[in-house]
């Protein structure tokens, strides 16, 4: 295993999707775009490689392609920071276009959308984090919190 610190190359290329999910099965999806973001993991062979062979296809291709960093082995958030937009979207197949708009729309209008979905049965379910582009990586010796 090989201990990394991970970090976008481009700002606003950090992004992390939560996901809610309330008695009624209906999901509540929360996407944060960041400025910038430092993570850590504890990742085999497999996964630098895949990491590796992401950021060249990202190279030689030009496009940014977006790589799911929170399913590595022993990922840890260190901070994300300046969210730079907030997006809902309203999961639930028996409604419609129109009821899963005046949820998204209720959410959007809230003081605080976190309490909103806890007042109303929502709880975490998950949550995904994803880098766009190239990702840069640092091999260490140790996490910076073993000092």
């Amino acid at each position: 295993m090989t201990i990394i610190k991970i970090e976008p190359s481009y700002k606003k290329s950090t992004i992390e999707i939560e996901f809610f999910k309330n008695d009624e099965n209906t999901w509540i999806h929360v996407e944060t775009g960041w400025r910038w973001g430092t993570f850590y993991a504890d990742v085999d062979d497999e996964e630098l490689k895949s990491i590796q062979d992401h950021n060249e296809y990202c190279r030689s291709s030009g496009k940014w392609e977006e790589y799911e960093i929170s399913c590595l082995s022993n990922f840890e958030m260190n901070d994300c920071w300046d969210g730079c937009w907030m997006d809902y979207t309203v999961w639930n197949r028996n409604w419609t276009d129109e009821q899963r708009n005046a949820v998204k729309e209720e959410i959007e209008n809230a003081d605080d959308w976190f309490d909103w979905l806890q007042e109303r049965g929502y709880d975490p379910e998950d949550c995904e984090t994803y880098i766009v582009g190239e990702i840069n990586i640092e091999i260490l010796d140790k996490y910076p919190w073993d000092d």
